[in-house]
């Protein structure tokens, strides 16, 4: 006993990975004249050893990945511009995102070889995501036969591909229930935080100019789904009575007014509708009885609102009266989504079994456009059809498939969780994507939109970790049930 505790403590092979890396590259540039080799070659090392470290936690990397997507956003937004740089081009084709998601697939494989443990593919999520592999098989061979360099159209598809990969990453993590609602506090905090910034990029008149005299908090939709499944969540846990903590509660407020100054339509009405949903299924039936009257009152609100000319001009206003059908065809905006999707329609009839293919752009005139907007002609305001045009009739129905099964997936974790916390997440995430099902007929998201893609690609991936830390309790009670009648035999 006593010499085992002489020897000296063993060191993780990580550890001596990453101390052999800095010494070695410490040497290095001991023989390097500093002067020349610049702050990247200083940095390499640790850059090196971090690299090491990370790759060997897979649970770590896809957090740290996802979390950085959420945090970082695109160029339009106007404070903390540097974080863009995110999504600035390696190569020629290729994103420093596309290496990050890369990068956490690869550590997840990897600890699956490591440990020899199959990879688990969540039964609901099997068929839509085959669906939607033979459909960027079709994109691709109709993309080049149309035209498209074969290389091109192939690194494309890399947001399809963060659809079809990251899902499984997540979903193959080793996770606990206390790991994942740990994770659901980090989100939440970050959406919090989004929301402070949001409110910050209005205040002081940074955002995108909107509605002439308004800037608003976030056009691109991350920002937008985190703030709203976070507020689904939020309403769904004081429902439930589990008493969320104060600060989520104080914070919520600045989710609300995140999303109005945002001024996106769509978000507006799924977020309407989520939250009616979310006191539908989440309330007892007396208080449901109150939903139909209150769903209508919101839609007596918005002809009233859009029957009203205001004299005031105040932003919020306007663009909640432009909700009024007969609104659309007086903006030049809203007129040009109409024309471009009866353009679209034309070119899937010209198209339907194997579309367009990927990088080929429409060009139907069937209605003139009332607005050209540069790349427009390779983007749908509706993503059933841009799936259609882009990837043939699999593409829709891989992606119509994947919505519903991740309804159904949501719905199966609501179900099956015994942790209200967990219960709260996936009413949030089954409202979401009912929202999301009207969201998307106005813009293209979900494989489209890489960093939406990115949240969307690991929600689904712990909605699947809920189900099955569910059913391995439920089967941990029915084991000790077994046994516990034989031991009274």
């Amino acid at each position: 006993m006593l010499a085992m505790r002489l020897q000296p403590p063993r060191l993780r092979s990580t550890g001596v990975i990453a101390v052999g890396l800095v010494v070695t590259g410490t040497a290095l540039l001991a023989l390097l004249p500093v002067q020349h080799a610049g702050v990247v070659v200083l940095l390499a090392p640790l850059a090196v050893t971090l690299f090491v470290i990370v790759i060997r936690r897979p649970i770590l990397t896809v957090t740290l990945v996802v979390g950085l997507t959420v945090l970082c956003e695109g160029p339009g937004f106007g404070i903390l511009t540097f974080s863009s740089k995110l999504y600035s081009h390696i190569g020629k084709d290729l994103t420093i995102l596309d290496g990050l998601v890369v990068l956490a697939v690869v550590s997840v494989g990897l600890d699956l070889m490591r440990h020899r443990r199959p990879v688990r593919v969540p039964r609901l999520l099997a068929l839509p995501l085959t669906m939607l592999a033979l459909a960027m098989a079709v994109g691709v061979v109709a993309g080049h036969a149309n035209g498209g360099s074969l290389r091109f159209v192939v690194l494309s598809e890399d947001v399809l591909a963060y659809l079809l990969m990251l899902p499984l990453a997540v979903a193959n993590l080793e996770l606990s229930e206390s790991q994942i609602r740990r994770l659901l506090i980090g989100a939440t905090a970050v959406a919090g935080l989004k929301a402070v910034l949001g409110i910050i990029e209005v205040a002081g008149h940074f955002g995108q100019p909107i509605e002439g005299t308004a800037t608003l908090t976030y056009y691109e939709p991350t920002a937008n789904w985190i703030v709203m499944v976070v507020l689904f969540g939020v309403l769904a846990a004081v429902l439930a009575r589990a008493k969320p903590p104060r600060w989520v509660l104080l914070t919520s407020p600045l989710l609300i007014a995140s999303l109005l100054f945002s001024y996106r339509r769509s978000f507006w009405i799924g977020t309407v509708l989520g939250l009616l949903f979310v006191v539908l299924v989440g309330t007892r039936p007396a208080w449901r009885r109150l939903l139909l009257p209150a769903a209508l009152g919101v839609a007596v609100a918005i002809w009233a609102l859009g029957s009203v000319n205001f004299q005031a001009q105040v932003p919020v206003l306007k663009r909640v009266a432009s909700l009024n059908p007969s609104k659309l065809e007086t903006n030049a905006e809203d007129r040009y989504r109409l024309d471009e999707r009866a353009n679209v329609l034309a070119e899937i009839r010209a198209h339907p079994i194997t579309g367009l293919g990927m990088t080929i752009p429409w060009a139907a005139t069937a209605t003139p456009l009332s607005v050209e907007h540069e790349g427009g002609r390779e983007y749908v305001h509706f993503a059933a059809l841009w799936y259609w045009l882009k990837l043939g009739i699999l593409g829709l129905v891989a992606y119509v498939g994947l919505l519903i099964s991740s309804v159904l997936l949501a719905w199966r974790a609501w179900r099956r969780s015994a942790d209200p916390w967990l219960r709260a997440f996936a009413l949030a995430s089954v409202c979401g994507l009912a929202a999301l099902m009207v969201i998307e007929t106005t813009g293209s998201f979900t494989g489209v939109d890489p960093r939406f893609t990115v949240l969307f690609a690991a929600q689904l991936g712990i909605l699947a970790q809920v189900v099955r830390l569910a059913g391995d309790r439920d089967q941990g009670i029915m084991v000790a049930s077994v046994d516990g009648e034989r031991l009274q035999e």
